[in-house]
């Protein structure tokens, strides 16, 4: 009889995974294992919103999908970061920043991963990736990065 175990640790959810396959010979255990690259999706690219919104564009919502998939299949936890850019009061920013990790927490909920499995938190204006001076740069601000975790 031949049984057949495949291993995918996080890292190698990334990189590869072990094939093991158990037979038995002459009333012995063999372990024979095999490494085989995998193809999955490393990073996630940031969740952009509009300007003082905080409602999930349905550009992103394959990004997010292909995320849920991910967190599903693998039992994973996620991080959200929310952000905003430099235009208005901090206060209302880091709100605001709160608002959209919220709902991209959301969204994952009600596709289906587990809301034990996704932490949060808000930086409002603090941790630009561009410039505020031009109306790329804040786009590029107004953000949620997402990040698999351990």
């Amino acid at each position: 009889m031949k049984k057949t175990a495949i291993n995918l640790g996080l890292a190698a959810l990334f990189s590869a995974a072990t094939i093991s396959t158990y037979s038995f010979a002459n009333g012995n255990l063999i372990k024979k294992e095999i490494t085989k690259s995998v193809k999955a999706k490393e990073s996630f690219n940031n969740i952009e919103f509009g300007f003082d919104k905080a409602t999930i564009s349905r550009d992103f919502e394959a990004e997010l999908d292909e995320l849920v998939a991910v967190a599903k299949e693998n039992g994973y936890a996620i991080k959200l970061s929310g952000h905003a850019d430099a235009i208005g009061e901090y206060v209302y920013n880091w709100k605001l920043s709160k608002s959209r990790a919220d709902q991209v927490k959301n969204y994952l909920v009600n596709k289906g991963v587990s809301a034990s499995k996704i932490a949060s938190t808000e930086f409002g204006d603090t941790k630009p990736i561009a410039s505020n001076a031009t109306s790329e740069g804040r786009k590029k601000n107004r953000r949620v990065e997402i990040e698999i975790v351990d």
